[in-house]
C-alpha cells in the first residue's frame, strides 16, 4: 500500500534557499559542500583504513574509559506529564536512579516545568529530551548491534537503559533511515502509542510495519503537536547534509532531516547525521537562538571519505555557533565503530575546538552515556 504525503496542519516555511531536491524519485543534496562517493572510494577506504580505534582488548578498561551512568528517573518521571505503560511507582525510581550521581540536582517540585529541558544521551544518536513537559525520543536504538543480533557493528558499552524503563515518548524524532538511528524493534515496540516525524519518503515503510501515526515533513515544514489543551509545541523538519538507505536498493529514496521543536519558552534542535554545511547558518538566523542543540561529533576519520557525510568536533562547534545555541550537546560517539578516529577522540577534540573558538565553558560538553542534564532555558 502506497500513503499519499501527509500535509495536514503542515505549514510550509517562505526559506527556500536550500530545498529538498528529489531528481528521478531519489533524493540529493543540494550543497556545493556535498560530493557523491563512488564504489572506489568506498574500497579504497577499506584496503587503507587503520585497524583498532585505539580499542582495549581488555574490556575491563573500555568500561573504565566510557563508564555508564544511570538516567535520573526520577526526575524523569517527576517531569513528565505521561502516565503510559512505563509509569513505575517512586520506588521503582530510587531502584533505578544513583543518587550519587544527582546529589546537587534540585528538587522537581523546585522547578519551573516552563523553562526547563533535560537531555539524557543513550548512546549512538538516542536521546530522551524533555521540553516544558514534552517527552522526546531521538533516533532511536538500544539493541546490541546495529542490524541484527548477529549482524552489524557492536556496541562498545551496553544501553544505559531500555526503552521500558523511561517515561513513555510523546513524539519521536527520525532524522533518517540508516539501522544505527532506526531501530525495527523499537518501532514495534511504541508502534501508534507516539506521534513519529519523519522526513518525506519514510512513512510508507512505517506503515509496513504497522505504524501509522507517522508525520512525514519535507525541508523548513513546520507543523504544530498539540500536547494538551495546554501547550502546543511547533515541530520544525529543517536540513542536513546526509544520505539514506537500509540496503543496496532504496539509496537515497527518503530524505534526511534535522528537526528543532520550539515551546513557549525553549527550543531543542536534534541534528542526527551530517556533514558540515550552510544550511545551518540559515536555521540559526531563522530560529535562533537555540536553547538546547544535539549535535554528532563522531565518525569522522578519515576526513577525505567521511568529510561530506560526517561533521568533526571542529564542525560541530561550527553548527553550535550557526544556530546561536545556548547549549549543545555532543553525541554520535563511543557506542558503535565506524570510521577510523581513535574510539576517545571526540571529547578530546571537541575540547580543543571550544577552547580554538572560545566557547564559554560547559557550553558544549560530550555527556556521559546515562547522565541526565538539566538545562533552563533562558529565551524569552
Amino acid at each position: 500500500m502506497t500513503l499519499l504525503p501527509d500535509t495536514t496542519d503542515v505549514a510550509c516555511s517562505d526559506q527556500s534557499r536550500f530545498a529538498s531536491l528529489n531528481i528521478g524519485g531519489r533524493f540529493v543534496n543540494p550543497f556545493e559542500t556535498w560530493r557523491d562517493k563512488t564504489l572506489w572510494d568506498f574500497v579504497k577506504w577499506l584496503v587503507t583504513r587503520t585497524s583498532g580505534n585505539g580499542l582495549p582488548k581488555d574490556p575491563l578498561e573500555i568500561e573504565k574509559a566510557l563508564p555508564l551512568a544511570r538516567p535520573h528517573f526520577a526526575l524523569l518521571n517527576a517531569l513528565s506529564r505521561t502516565t503510559g505503560p512505563n509509569s513505575r511507582t517512586i520506588i521503582d525510581d530510587e531502584r533505578l536512579s544513583d543518587d550519587r550521581d544527582y546529589v546537587e540536582y534540585p528538587n522537581a517540585d523546585s522547578l519551573d516545568l516552563s523553562r526547563t529541558i533535560t537531555a539524557t544521551w543513550l548512546g549512538q544518536s538516542t536521546c530522551f529530551v524533555q521540553i516544558e513537559g514534552l517527552n522526546i525520543l531521538t533516533d532511536p536504538i538500544f539493541k546490541r548491534r546495529t542490524v541484527f543480533s548477529w549482524l552489524g557493528p557492536e556496541r562498545l558499552r551496553p544501553a544505559p537503559c531500555q526503552l521500558e524503563d523511561l517515561p513513555h515518548p510523546d513524539i519521536v524524532l527520525v532524522s533518517h533511515n540508516h539501522f544505527d538511528h532506526l531501530d525495527l524493534d523499537v518501532v514495534r515496540k511504541l508502534g501508534n502509542t507516539v506521534t513519529w516525524y519523519v522526513p518525506l519518503g519514510l512513512r510508507n515503510w512505517f506503515a509496513r510495519h504497522g505504524v501509522y501515526k507517522v508525520k512525514e515533513l519535507d525541508w523548513w515544514q513546520e507543523v504544530d503537536h498539540q500536547l494538551d489543551n495546554d501547550r502546543k509545541f511547533r515541530i520544525i523538519s529543517t536540513p542536513t547534509q546526509h544520505w539514506s538507505g537500509r540496503n543496496g536498493l532504496d539509496s537515497n529514496s527518503s530524505l534526511w532531516s534535522s528537526f528543532l521543536v520550539k515551546g513557549m519558552n525553549a527550543s531543542v534542535f536534534h541534528c542526527g547525521d551530517t556533514g558540515y554545511c550552510p544550511a545551518f547558518e540559515d536555521v540559526g538566523k531563522k530560529y535562533g537562538p537555540v536553547s538546547l542543540a544535539i549535535l554528532p561529533i563522531g565518525s569522522y576519520e578519515p576526513r577525505w571519505y567521511m568529510c561530506h557525510q560526517h561533521v568533526n568536533p571542529d564542525d560541530a562547534v561550527r553548527i553550535h555557533k550557526d544556530l546561536r545555541a545556548i547549549n549543545s550537546i555532543g553525541v554520535h560517539w563511543g557506542t558503535f565503530m565506524m570510521s577510523d578516529e581513535h574510539y576517545l577522540a571526540p571529547p578530546r577534540d571537541l575540547a580543543t575546538a571550544c577552547s580554538k573558538y572560545n566557547l564559554d565553558d560547559g557550553s558544549f560538553v560530550a555527556p556521559q552515556i546515562g547522565k541526565t542534564r538539566l538545562y533552563f532555558s533562558t529565551i524569552d
